[in-house]
């Protein structure tokens, strides 16, 4: 691989979703990721709409990366580990404390003699504290930091879980932001240093500005309510669109494109100065909802208003905007098919499309690594046949 990150070795033991993703993030950027998994692979291969070999969740969050797969049960398969180490600039690892300490995956069983090494751990709650340790999910840790209770709808006041892995994939991208920092922290230095990254702490962090704001302030002069308040849809005569009206050009605008000025039958000698913010939208989406979709951006946009219709998901990977940013990619997965992907982002002068890595399959790249690491054929064949090791054929 190509990249800003070329010469980078990670050694990544993670699975599920928040520690693949953030480790494909260095991989798209040129590091050299290898994904050390068991003889059985990450619990996610199969999953997700694919080929019996590999499913698509798995493909979206390990391209860009190669596979070894090793029986960490056994001495030699623990042995290696240490040569593996040697050859790496970064170990992530995202088990429970107590799993990781018995694995000897935790930064004081891997760092020590290693002083240029970069170790990475994401945990769930926390390595300490009343929670620690407990099993997480995404879905978890929405509830467990207020984020589900952020969805709550007036409609029916029942908390709501964001439909997608968000605090996964947000600790992802910090995995990948903190390892980055942390090289060039060493590039300075000339040390590595341990991470610790709780997912309950990324969902906080990320959810704390605007969904926290009225919360924020310990002894407000005022109090306001949160502009997470104005995260919703507004309802037309064949959908809904998206508006965001926040500056006086932008409530302006809302005026002039709903035409309220007509429907209030003067009441007020100037709608945008004596009519209250909430009667302005009182108004537009009463207008708004007579309107089809695509009228109604066409005069929200006319009037330099915030606003899109919202897109269906089969209408996504179709949607102009999208076609223009050469978003998404296709190629051909050798276990998969022709297969469809947002390409790495941001686009670096040094990485290419046709330098795409398709996700591996399970134990595809053993032979090569362990190859690469100094260990002869011989050696390497009898770790196979011993069940050590696995590769496609093996397993």
């Amino acid at each position: 691989m190509s990249g800003p990150l070329e010469s980078i070795r990670v050694i990544d033991f993670t699975e599920n979703m928040a520690g693949p993703f953030g480790t494909m993030i260095l991989g798209d950027q040129g590091a050299d990721v290898i994904k050390v998994e068991s003889l059985t692979g990450d619990a996610i291969r199969n999953s997700g709409s694919g080929s019996s070999k590999m499913g698509s969740y798995f493909a979206n969050l390990n391209r860009s990366k190669r596979s070894l797969a090793i029986n960490l049960r056994t001495t030699e398969g623990r042995a290696l580990l240490n040569t593996l180490f040697d050859s790496a600039d970064v170990v992530v690892q995202s088990f429970r404390p107590a799993a990781a300490q018995r694995l000897g995956l935790d930064s004081k069983s891997v760092t020590p003699g290693r002083p240029t090494l970069i170790h990475a751990s994401i945990v769930g709650f926390g390595a300490t504290g009343p929670l620690a340790g407990r099993p997480v999910y995404d879905h978890v840790i929405q509830a467990a930091s207020g984020m589900a209770d952020l969805q709550r709808e007036s409609i029916d006041d029942v908390p709501h879980l964001v439909r997608h892995g968000l605090v996964d994939k947000s600790t992802g991208y910090v995995l990948a932001q903190s390892i980055c920092a942390a090289l060039v922290e060493r590039n300075r230095s000339g040390f590595g240093t341990a991470l610790e990254i709780s997912m309950l702490d990324v969902a906080v962090s990320l959810m704390w500005p605007d969904g926290m704001m009225d919360r924020t302030a310990l002894e407000p002069e005022l109090r306001l309510p949160a502009a997470a308040m104005t995260f919703r849809l507004t309802p037309t005569s064949d959908g809904h669109v998206a508006l965001v009206v926040l500056t006086p050009v932008q409530w302006s605008g809302l005026v002039n494109a709903c035409g309220i000025d007509e429907v209030t039958d003067g009441k007020h000698g100037s709608a945008t100065s004596t009519m209250e913010p909430g009667e302005v939208l009182r108004a537009a989406r009463a207008i708004i909802a007579k309107l089809p979709s695509s009228e109604v951006v066409r005069r929200l946009s006319e009037n330099d208003v915030p606003c899109s219709a919202v897109v269906s998901l089969d209408d996504v990977v179709s949607q102009p905007q999208i076609l223009e940013n050469g978003t998404l990619i296709e190629y051909l997965h050798p276990l998969i098919g022709p297969i469809r992907q947002p390409r790495a982002i941001p686009q670096f002068p040094s990485m290419k499309d046709a330098d795409i890595q398709p996700a591996p399959g399970l134990g595809d790249n053993s032979r090569e690594i362990l190859s690469e690491l100094g260990i002869d054929d011989a050696t390497i064949d009898g770790l196979i046949s011993s069940g050590v090791v696995g590769t496609p054929f093996s397993i």
